[in-house]
C-alpha cells in the first residue's frame, strides 16, 4: 500500500465520520481491525485501516459490515475471555 495520498486519506476519514453515528463508528472500527488482523507487516496499517473504514461506511460496505460484525464481536469476546482466564 502507500499509494493513497494523505489528502485522500483525510477525505476518507471525514466521510467515515460524517456517514456513521458514534455507535456505528465503533462497529466500523471493530470490524476494520478484525479484517486486518492478518495484514502483512510490509503494508501500511494506517492506510489499510482508513481504506477498510471507508469501505465499511459505503452503501456496498454496509452489507459486509452486517456479515462481519458478528464474527468480529465473537473474536473480541474470545480474546477478552482468554485474557480474563490468564488473570
Amino acid at each position: 500500500m502507500g499509494k493513497v495520498s494523505e489528502e485522500t486519506l483525510i477525505k476518507m476519514e471525514e466521510y467515515v465520520t460524517a456517514r456513521n453515528n458514534p455507535q456505528r463508528r465503533k462497529i466500523v472500527e471493530l470490524v476494520s481491525h478484525y479484517v486486518l488482523t492478518d495484514l502483512p507487516e510490509e503494508l501500511d496499517e494506517k492506510e489499510a485501516l482508513t481504506l477498510a473504514r471507508y469501505h465499511l461506511s459505503t452503501d456496498r460496505g454496509v452489507e459486509d459490515l452486517k456479515v462481519l460484525y458478528p464474527e468480529a464481536l465473537a473474536t473480541l469476546e474470545e480474546l477478552v475471555s482468554e485474557t480474563e482466564d490468564k488473570s
